[in-house]
């Protein structure tokens, strides 16, 4: 049998084209994202400034939330700080040499002009402990260490930015206003990778507690083991002696995440990337898949119910079409991986443009992601060929025979059935929006798009049937003959022409959902954060954040009449439900405490924002976040703040702006405790009624210089900073649907090719009874068209309903924001691509001699 079907692929290797292109661009798919999320389960970059420490001791960048027998563990992705008194009993571990407390904290060079120097390569200045450099390979060039407040160590690269040498002075911005430090000494960093991507600046350990800001915390404890101590070895009695605290032990290529923070977090957006799209990107490639073998199976019905008619059994038939499965599957998977691979890079590269990556982030490309790729594809032909194989061998030889000449005029009970409950439970799951406010109905709306898009695609041929009808009359007065002949040709080959919209309805309706629930998302959040800020100055800084003590100072300035820092995090918020935990994540804001009413107009529903802070644990939420956690004002609330640590602050405020400020606003303090955050993002000014907004200004410019890159923008600063950063998340989100929207181009082009290379005959029965090609090339413009029209009327019309009810669950209106030019982009790209992998095929078709091309094989 195994012979047969080699014999059978080599005699129809065209035949095949269409399933291996199909399982070929599965293969790259998978891999790509394969290799995304074993990316963000991996280092991502070497080790540096940690090089030499055996062990690394940081905080555990994770919590738990248990409700009867269920527990959820949910990843943090701020730097969890450690208790500093862990470093005395770490120091009583045998084996144990010295033990160093490290801090980090913001830290920039200032030149002369009072602008912000930074490196060419983007490296970012961190501060730390003199302490801290016996734990990486710095090998001092000059001078002497940082003994004393007021004197700093560079790292070489950063004297030569400065242009200074030991014994001269440098400016650095830090935590405080920016002041003079003496350079007593260079150090040289000499291990792996080129270029130090955090290049130190040290302190002396006195000071470098005073910029840290918590004498209580350290960020992490580097351990250098004693000679001739096995790291490994040493960690584990670590852990036994820290067991019951909240750290975790890092050896070998993972000390990586605890010395670059940046890493960390890009490798959570990695895993979120993968676990969005993964399990869409699977469920898009097996329907491609399927949908494309189960055409090249009925293109060969003639073929097939011949073998039947001459004997061939059920069982026999099932083994063929199984075989035939496993090879173009088991080769197209296989030659998928590389390009796979390529495209995972070049994904890697437009991460890292927008920022979502650091630049020297690196993937992994290890062999799982290509096996996973592989087995996914062979498994899905397999499932794919069962299916086609038992409809083929469960109808008798005889009317096998005579239904191969025509196709069936509906569809199998099976696939109407579970068609029709797909689109019930995706109406369903598309109008929670319109009962709930909370983010499991919006949730629920994006994917009832989907599932009413699948659903769409099972019962394209009576969808396509009944537009069809619509679409005769017009079309039949429009281009005459032409049009009877496209309008005949759809009506009786419903089934074959379905197959062809179907890819493009997905095309439409998968880009609408994915791309436009973020752009309304996007524009909802500008709008309100444009509508939301009444101060009137906006203070930002190119130094990373605004010091603390600027809002001070500025509240100080006469004229002013509030001022208070922002500084915005991700928290987490949990609750029972079901008796399970749910566990939600949100966007935060920590506002210090005085007139915000002054400043922001968050569009209090419930609540007074000014209540915020007056007594111990208190919160305001969205109107969302309310929703989603069942807490009105007055009720607790159980938050997981960046450290992990769980608060229950009570509610003082409810809003409607949570798109623009978050949905979680708390005090500044409270949030400066609770994270590695020592910068405010943001300082809002309102000037007093009376007092002059040029001279205040004019003050404010005067502090920037205290504070180098301090910008001083008008009330609408902080709209526009968020806008730049909503953008850059939607880009980010949108890349990798590149390669989804790639590959569905590739489902459409494929299957729009195959259907129509496999009319050859009738083209030429057509013109063998008088038609000339340009009549045939016209009649099928006409029906090109009539497919595009149906395919975008469709795939327009079905997302309309989760999008309107999606944009009135986030923004209150049931109008999504459309960018006209994208979705014109998305149509025009579907119709440009229809046309292609129609008329081209089909002048290619109509090169053959019809008396030639009457006698073809399937």
């Amino acid at each position: 049998m195994f012979s047969l079907v080699l014999k059978t692929v080599k005699e129809r290797k065209s035949g095949f084209v269409g399933a291996f292109v199909a399982l070929f661009g599965a293969s790259i798919l998978i891999t790509a994202f394969g290799i995304i999320l074993q990316s963000g389960i991996g280092s991502g970059v070497s080790v540096q400034r940690y090089d030499d420490a055996s062990v690394v001791v940081a905080g555990k960048q994770e919590f738990s939330v248990t409700e009867g027998k269920s527990t959820k563990t949910k990843s943090l992705d701020d730097p969890v700080g450690v208790p500093r008194s862990l470093a005395d009993r770490t120091a009583a571990v045998p084996g144990v040499q010295r033990v160093v407390a490290d801090l980090r904290f913001p830290t920039q060079l200032v030149d002369k002009d009072g602008n912000i120097l930074k490196g060419e390569d983007g490296a970012e200045t961190i501060g730390t402990t003199w302490a801290s450099s016996v734990l990486g390979p710095f090998e001092p060039v000059g001078g002497r260490g940082a003994e004393r407040p007021g004197e700093v160590v560079l790292e070489k690269s950063l004297a030569e930015r400065a242009g200074v040498s030991t014994g001269g002075t440098v400016r650095l911005a830090t935590t405080e206003a920016a002041a003079r430090f003496k350079v007593v000494g260079v150090v040289e960093y000499r291990g792996p990778g080129d270029v130090l991507r955090t290049p130190p600046v040290f302190f002396s350990d006195a000071q470098a507690r005073q910029l840290y800001g918590r004498d209580d915390q350290v960020s992490a404890i580097g351990v250098l083991g004693k000679k001739g101590t096995d790291p490994e070895e040493l960690a584990e009695r670590i852990g036994q002696k820290l067991d019951k605290t909240p750290v975790e032990i890092y050896t070998g290529d993972e000390r990586s995440n605890v010395e670059n923070p940046d890493v960390a977090s890009a490798r959570g957006s990695l895993k979120e990337l993968a676990g969005s799209l993964g399990g869409t990107v699977i469920l898009i490639t097996m329907m491609v898949v399927s949908s494309t073998l189960a055409l090249g199976v009925h293109q060969r019905r003639r073929e097939l119910a011949l073998l039947r008619a001459v004997g061939a059994t059920p069982k026999q038939i099932h083994k063929m079409i199984a075989g035939e499965a496993l090879v173009i599957s088991l080769l197209a998977s296989v030659l998928g991986c590389l390009p796979g691979a390529m495209a995972a890079g070049l994904l890697r590269g437009a991460l890292s443009v927008i920022g979502v990556v650091p630049g020297d982030f690196e993937f992994s490309y290890g062999p799982i992601p290509m096996i996973a790729a592989v087995a996914i594809g062979v498994i899905t032909a397999q499932v794919a060929g069962f299916g086609v194989a038992r409809k083929v061998v469960s109808i008798r030889p005889v009317e096998a025979l005579s239904q191969s000449q025509t196709e069936e005029p509906t569809l199998g009970r099976a696939r109407i059935t579970f068609g029709v409950l797909l689109l019930v439970l995706g109406l369903a799951a598309s109008m929670l929006p319109l009962f709930f406010g909370s983010i499991f109905a919006v949730a629920g709306a994006g994917s009832g798009g989907l599932i009413m898009v699948i659903a769409v695609l099972m019962l394209a041929p009576p969808v396509v049937g009944r537009a069809t009808q619509l679409l005769a009359r017009p079309f039949q007065r429009r281009f005459g003959t032409l049009g009877y002949l496209a309008v005949a040709n759809t009506r009786s080959n419903a089934r074959r022409l379905a197959a062809g919209i179907g890819p493009l309805i997905l095309a439409i309706g998968f880009a609408s959902v994915q791309l436009f629930i973020p752009t309304t998302t996007s524009e909802a959040a500008k709008d309100q954060a444009a509508a939301g800020v009444i101060a009137d100055y906006t203070l930002n800084s190119d130094a990373g954040g605004v010091p603390v003590g600027a809002t001070r100072d500025i509240q100080r300035l006469p004229g002013v009449e509030a001022a208070a820092g922002a500084v915005r995090i991700k928290l987490f918020a949990s609750r029972k439900l079901l008796d399970s935990p749910e566990v939600f994540d949100y966007d935060a804001q920590g506002v210090t405490l005085q007139k915000l009413d002054k400043l922001f107009d968050l569009q209090v529903d419930k609540g007074d924002l000014n209540s915020l802070g007056k007594t111990p644990d208190t919160v305001a939420l969205s109107s969302g976040a309310a929703s989603t956690l069942g807490a009105g004002v007055g009720v607790r609330v159980r938050l997981h703040l960046p450290d992990g640590s769980r608060q229950e602050p009570k509610v003082v405020a409810v809003y409607k702006r949570g798109l623009g400020f978050g949905d979680v606003t708390l005090p500044h303090d409270a949030v400066i405790a609770h994270s590695s955050k020592r910068l405010d993002d943001s300082v809002l000014v309102r000037v007093a009624p009376g007092a002059d907004k040029d001279k205040v200004a004019g003050e404010l410019e005067r502090i920037g210089k205290r504070y180098p890159g301090l910008k001083v923008l008008d009330e609408g600063g902080l709209s526009v900073a968020q806008e730049q950063s909503a953008m850059a998340g939607l880009v980010g989100s949108a890349l990798p649907l590149v390669l989804v929207f790639g590959y569905i181009a590739v489902a459409v082009a494929n299957t729009l090719v195959m259907t129509t290379l496999g009319r050859a005959r009738e083209f030429a029965l057509l013109r063998l009874v008088g038609a000339m090609p340009e009549q045939v090339m016209r009649m099928m413009r006409t029906e090109t068209l009539m497919v595009i029209l149906i395919a975008v009327v469709v795939g327009t019309v079905v997302p309309l309903l989760p999008l309107a009810t999606v944009s009135l669950g986030l923004t209150s209106s049931p109008v999504p924001y459309i960018p006209p030019l994208l979705y014109l982009g998305i149509v025009a790209a579907t119709a440009a691509l229809a046309a292609a992998a129609v008329l081209l095929p089909t002048k290619l078709a109509l090169r053959s001699r019809p008396a030639d091309a009457i006698g073809m094989r399937e």
